[in-house]
This record gives structure tokens, C-alpha cells and sequence, in this order.
């Protein structure tokens, strides 16, 4: 609560004026000490922030963001929050937010098209100075637009495709194709011939998402093996979408020995589902996820998987957006971030 006091204001809300008529200072050297400037002796800072503290002083950030035209916040647009890897990549990019002084703001959009559009319109309003984006299916229309109104937007784990080029578009990603590659060679060497493919629906319709799909059939194609079309099932990318799949492919007349996940969720769910079916794993049927959450060793077998560097993935996103900020009209470079094979017990 504010103090009653002749030097403070009669105004509900606290102002810099009032909080430099504390201390005797001008208001320009409040604001100095407010945004991390220097120009004042410590004894004059510890003295201004001992009133802010007493008066309860609260900056406008808005109003004072379209002063500098710089809010000093981010957005982060996840696709999936129930996925326990956007939490960790969150993460990342909130550490490597700190470093420039920059506050996250965290959203989802469920994978929804409608729902990213209001998102970003809601974040653009609030003037959040770029935002970091898991893209939606079939939103590229949608991000360019919003690009070209001024929002700076750094995607991840995309291509930057024809419709995506714009020099408020930049694009940070792992090595998703060279991942899957290295999963089902791994399957390979260990014996594996019919390897099957468990993934996300939509990787079946949409050819801009079909990295894993493509690593997956390079794989197998390298290894002088026939790609069989009934070991490729697409569902939900959750535990009880691996489950699905997993009853999908014993069903068939000659099952699979080997199954390569689009990510951990799923082949989490997967396992779960060959044990209730009494298949032992990796004898019977081997699994290889894909994202290295942290519930890859808390199971039982612990669970084979691609490691993506979230830390590195949000680290870079949010690097690549800081230079977005300093320098809008630089070319963007999409290089993609390693991987790696982390075997477990699960193959």
C-alpha cells in the first residue's frame, strides 16, 4: 500500500515523478535507475530503489515499451502443451531469454490453425517484440501475414518453404531426416527387418512435415529392404495414439519386429501396449522414440530415443530472434541443429 504523504500523489497509481520527489532526484535519473541504466552513484540507485519498494511503484510497461518501441518481451507459441518436450524447450528458450534481459510470455495453440492466428494477434496487441513459433498445420498463410504486419517470427523445426519467405521469417531446427535415419539404421543393425513406422497422422497428409517419414524410408531403401505400406500407421501423436498403432500393426498377417516412433509420447504408448499384449521388448518387437524426453528413463524397459539439444533448439531460436531485432533485413541462415542415437534397454 502506498503511503500517505505530501510528496507522493493524490493519483491512485504511483508515478516516476512521484517516486523522484521522494528521493530528490529528477525523474530522468529514476528512469535510469528503472531500465538498467547507469549515470548515478550506487548510494543515489539503493536510495531511488528503496522508494520504488516503500511506494510500491509499478513502470507502465506498455507505455513505456512504445516510447523505446522495444517491450523487452518475447512470445513463445508451443503447438502441444500436453507433450512433455515443449515444456523443456520452454524451458531453454526462458534461460536464454534472461540472458538479454527479455521476459517470456508462454501460449498454445493446440495445433490449431484458428487458435495460432488469435495467438499471435493477441501477443502482437500486447507488443511483445517477436515471437518463437511451433507452427500450426496449415499455417504458413497465416505466419506470413502476421510477418508482414510486423511481427518478427522465428519458426522451429521447419523448412523455410517458398511461402514462408519473408525477411521478418526466420526458421531454427534440428536434423529431423538425419534422426530418423539414425533410428532405423540402429533397428537395422540389430537385426530388425520389419520395421514399422508409428506417426502422426497428419504426416501421412501434409509432405512439408514428412522428415521422419523421409529418413525412415531412406533407411530402409539403403538397407535393400522393400517399403511395405501396412507398417506405416499414422494416429494422434499421444500415449493412447501409440497404443492404437501398436494394435493396428499386430493385427496384421506378418506383424512388425521393429517399430520407429514420431516421438516418445507415442512410443511410450507403444510399449505399454505390446506388454499388455505379452510381446517382450526389445525380444519380440524393439521401439526407438524420438525427442529424449526425460520419461525415457523412468520406464520399464528404459526407452530407446533421438536426443534433440532443447536447451541448444531454444538457446538459437531465441539468439536467431535477437538478431532478427537488431538487424531486420539480414538474410537468415537455416542450418539444422544435430542429433543424436540414445540406445536404452527398449531395443
Amino acid at each position: 500500500m502506498v503511503n500517505a504523504d505530501s510528496s507522493v500523489s493524490s493519483k491512485n497509481t504511483v508515478t516516476l515523478a512521484d517516486v523522484a520527489a521522494r528521493v530528490g532526484v529528477s525523474a530522468r535519473t529514476v528512469s535510469r535507475v528503472v531500465n538498467g541504466e547507469g549515470g548515478c552513484t550506487p548510494a543515489t540507485r539503493d536510495r531511488i530503489t528503496d522508494a520504488i519498494e516503500e511506494l510500491n511503484y509499478r513502470p507502465n510497461l506498455m507505455a513505456r515499451g512504445l516510447i523505446r518501441k522495444r517491450s523487452d518481451t518475447i512470445g513463445l507459441v508451443a503447438a502441444e502443451m500436453l507433450d512433455p518436450f515443449f515444456p523443456e524447450i520452454a524451458e531453454g528458450v526462458q534461460r536464454a531469454a534472461r540472458r538479454f534481459n527479455r521476459t517470456m510470455f508462454l501460449a498454445s495453440t493446440d495445433s490449431d490453425a484458428d487458435r495460432q492466428r488469435q495467438v499471435l494477434a493477441s501477443l502482437h496487441g500486447h507488443g511483445v517484440d517477436g515471437v518463437i513459433v511451433f507452427p500450426a498445420w496449415n499455417s504458413h498463410a497465416d505466419l506470413t501475414r502476421t510477418a508482414r504486419r510486423g511481427l518478427p517470427i522465428v519458426i522451429v523445426n521447419e523448412h523455410l518453404t517458398d511461402d514462408l519467405v519473408e525477411p521478418n521469417i526466420a526458421s531454427v531446427r534440428a536434423d529431423i531426416q538425419r534422426g530418423a535415419e539414425l533410428g532405423v539404421a540402429h533397428l537395422i543393425d540389430t537385426g530388425r527387418r520389419r520395421i514399422a513406422f508409428l506417426t502422426d497422422k497428419r504426416l501421412l497428409e501434409d509432405a512439408r512435415v514428412s522428415r521422419r517419414g523421409a529418413g525412415y524410408r531412406t533407411q530402409v531403401v539403403r538397407a535393400g529392404l522393400a517399403i511395405d505400406e501396412s507398417l506405416i500407421v499414422g494416429n494422434h501423436n499421444s500415449l493412447d495414439g501409440g497404443r492404437q498403432g501398436v494394435r493396428q500393426l499386430l493385427a496384421l498377417a506378418d506383424p512388425p519386429d521393429a517399430i520407429f516412433a514420431y516421438n516418445d509420447l507415442m512410443a511410450l504408448g507403444a510399449l505399454q501396449e505390446l506388454l499388455v499384449q505379452g510381446r517382450r521388448v526389445p525380444d519380440d518387437v524393439a521401439v526407438i522414440g524420438f525427442d529424449d524426453i526425460a520419461m525415457c528413463d523412468a520406464v520399464t524397459p528404459r526407452l530407446s530415443s533421438i536426443r534433440i539439444d532443447r536447451d541448444l533448439l531454444g538457446q538459437t531460436a531465441v539468439e536467431t530472434l535477437q538478431a532478427m531485432l537488431g538487424d531486420p533485413n539480414a538474410r537468415r541462415a537455416t542450418a539444422a541443429l544435430p542429433v543424436e542415437l540414445v540406445v536404452r534397454d527398449s531395443s
